[in-house]
């Protein structure tokens, strides 16, 4: 790199060293390698196990695994009673798809801050209806805060 102070000045020539300039790119340029406990991927895998606890008649244990957001808003019981009645309204699992999954920002009646819904397409004995499963971004990992089954329309909207 050159430097000039003024017309006709005399120009310093600064070259830094290759070890200081390398450095400076692994710090500055280096992509982020290693687990990505918040990712996509991550996100869709979590949902997709949380609804089959639901599959597998354990809704204490997905209340178990949700975040304490979800555990103080949603006692239990209440839970246990929500899920109960409506795996007996839309009988047994038949199939399920990944849909789609969506950014949600500020959420009200949530803390502030950025969320995702994992929705999925799922066909039961009695109905097809969308599950949305709620996720925020925790330490560890995604953490369920939420849980709701609507009805696919005929046209096939949310």
């Amino acid at each position: 790199m050159s430097v000039s102070t003024l017309p006709g000045a005399r120009m310093a020539t600064v070259t830094p060293s290759a070890a200081a300039f390398g450095a400076l790119l692994t710090v500055a340029g280096s992509p982020r390698l290693g687990p990505q406990p918040n990712s996509l991927d991550n996100a869709v895998s979590c949902a997709t196990h949380w609804v089959r606890l639901s599959d597998g008649r354990r809704p204490d244990a997905m209340w178990l695994e949700a975040g304490a957001m979800m555990q103080k808003r949603v006692a239990r019981g209440e839970w246990l009673r929500y899920l109960r009645r409506m795996r007996v309204d839309r009988g047994p699992l038949l199939s399920r798809e990944w849909f789609e999954v969506t950014r949600v920002r500020d959420p009200s009646g949530l803390p502030e801050g950025d969320y995702l819904n994992v929705i999925f397409i799922s066909r039961f004995a009695h109905a097809t209806q969308y599950e949305t499963v709620s996720l925020a971004p925790g330490a560890q990992g995604w953490l369920p805060v939420g849980y709701v089954v609507r009805p696919v329309q005929r046209d096939g909207t949310l």
